[in-house]
């Protein structure tokens, strides 16, 4: 029998003119982790969607080359065929049923039946035994260390619990020969993912096999045994545990020796433009409570904190996402959290975490992306007898949208290329393009750089410190990667256990930070 559990040889994929894999040849081996990065649009997507047979790959055409499981040649041509063979996938997207609970996502398909139903009245007439399933979902999640009430639905938790729900639901599974990853950790602390880590190990021990695709260079160097890289379709290398080193992953992913964004640190004045007074947000899963502190005219200020401790509900909370309580002051006059319009209208806008699940307009081009909300908010671009009766000034609106595709690098065919065809990210550059066309006095951003390669995220990063710099834009940035916060930030807010913990210069030591997030007092 074969040493590898899967094996691909020349596989080749094309959308009409482009090709997106070109003879990319990998092996898996059992129980192996196998680690798979690339930049942004180097074919990863591409891969893990032939190989799960999702129905993309079939509607344009099919792919060439050759699939093997356990040295045996087959044809993945949907997910049913990839299910067949042993293979589970956790997506970077979610692939959770909104309207369903916790429970009844993780055990979907695979729902336990009370037994003297299943022998009266068979599978398919049985009852579920709702109990069992519940407590087969409360042990799932809390082998990933997590905890939250599992007859929650679905469309209301935060992004990080979506994640920790999607982990469990394939954790739950018997008998998976291999496991695909897509950015599990992108939602996670690196405090967290640790916790995540440590169960693959268990899975791959026992003999489960692994492809890892993550933009996090020090674990999957932690984690892998091998790593395949990938860059503009094709493997640009292999390396062995021994071989492999963060810098040379990154150089070659991008073909060039990456530079970290740093912003210059600037006085900021204490001209208070935001108070929160006893402010909390109900969002399932990130709640926060009683949290008191201001923002100041032109100031980028971070907000961080373990997974499910509140660094999210910030920004949710202002734009009336979630219910609140409490009170927020925006230029010494109270805000009504609930009027969204009126938010916008008032210079405050938002870039939530899920920018595929509710940043971006999937199936509409970049154009319309970036002037959606300008023009149906703002009433922008418009010409007619009025603005507010007015109709899409096309010529106006290109000529702002491609200054945008232009000076932020957005890499499409045109601006009427569909976003869903977009790298990750250039998706969110398009989500920041749409943001900075509202031009908004202070902007609320979630999560800027989860899910994109090492060369985007300072690109993204650069982005935000012009738009601070250049336009005044305040900034507030709620993001798991403590270190980029500590590169581009005057201050970050530290929460624990939904309450404001400390709020730091993000020039203290780092050790500060750590005992911050983990609820410790620092002590000389």
């Amino acid at each position: 029998m074969s040493e590898f559990v899967m094996q691909i040889e020349e596989l080749n994929k094309c959308f009409g003119a482009l090709k997106a894999l070109d003879n990319v040849s990998i092996s898996i081996k059992k129980g192996e982790i196998h680690g798979l990065i690339g930049a942004n649009g180097s074919g990863k997507s591409t891969l893990m969607n032939v190989l799960f047979g999702n129905s993309v790959i079939r509607e344009s055409g099919g792919y060439s080359g050759e699939i093997m499981i356990d040295g045996q040649k087959v044809e993945i041509k949907t997910t049913k065929d990839a299910v067949k063979y042993g293979i589970g996938m956790i997506h970077q997207e979610f692939a959770l049923i909104p309207d369903m609970t916790i429970t009844e996502n993780i055990k979907l398909s695979r729902e336990n039946t009370k037994p003297m139903h299943k022998k009266f009245f068979g599978e398919n007439l049985s009852c579920i035994d709702k109990e069992k399933d519940r407590s087969d979902a409360v042990r799932a999640l809390k082998r990933l260390g997590f905890t939250v009430d599992t007859e929650l639905r679905a469309g209301i938790l935060s992004t990080n619990t979506k994640q920790f729900v999607e982990i469990a639901r394939e954790v739950d599974k018997k008998g998976l020969k291999l496991l695909f990853l897509d950015e599990p950790t992108a939602v996670l602390n690196k405090s967290d993912s640790p916790k995540l880590l440590e169960i693959l190990k268990e899975l791959s021990s026992e003999g489960t096999a692994i492809l890892f695709v993550s933009h996090r260079l020090d674990e999957v160097c932690a984690l892998c045994d091998r790593i395949t890289v990938l860059r503009d379709g094709a493997v640009a290398s292999c390396y062995s545990r021994e071989e492999f080193s963060v810098k040379t992953l990154a150089r070659d992913m991008v073909g060039y020796d990456v530079q970290k964004t740093v912003s210059e640190r600037k006085f900021i004045p204490n001209d208070i433009l935001m108070s929160f007074k006893d402010f909390c947000v109900d969002m399932p899963g990130e709640e926060i409570r009683g949290v008191n502190f201001d923002i100041y005219k032109g100031e980028i200020v971070g907000v961080t904190s373990l997974s499910g401790h509140g660094k999210l509900a910030l920004g949710y909370g202002v734009m009336g996402f979630y219910k609140t309580s409490g009170e927020v002051f925006y230029k010494n006059k109270p805000l009504v959290v609930e009027d969204i319009r009126g938010t916008i209208n008032r210079g405050i806008y938002y870039l939530p975490d899920d920018r595929r699940g509710s940043g971006l307009l999937l199936e509409h081009t970049v154009a319309e992306n970036i002037v959606f909300s300008g023009f149906h908010i703002k009433n922008m671009f418009s010409k007619g007898l009025t603005k507010t009766l007015g109709f899409f000034d096309k010529r106006k609106g290109l000529s702002h949208i491609e200054s945008f595709i232009k000076r932020f690098e957005i890499k499409c065919s045109s601006p009427s290329q569909k976003v869903i065809e977009l790298s990750g990210g250039n998706q969110q550059k398009v989500c920041i393009s749409r943001a900075l066309t509202m031009k908004p006095d202070i902007l609320f951003v979630s999560e800027p750089t989860r899910g994109v390669d090492i060369g985007a995220k300072e690109k993204i990063l650069d982005m935000l410190v012009e738009i601070n710099r250049k336009y005044g834009t305040t900034l507030v940035i709620a993001s798991s990667e403590l270190d980029e916060l500590m590169r581009i930030c005057g201050r970050i807010v530290v929460f624990f256990e939904g309450k404001l913990f400390r709020i730091l210069r993000s020039d203290e030591d780092e050790i500060e930070f750590a005992l911050a997030i983990s609820g410790e007092k620092y002590e000389n």
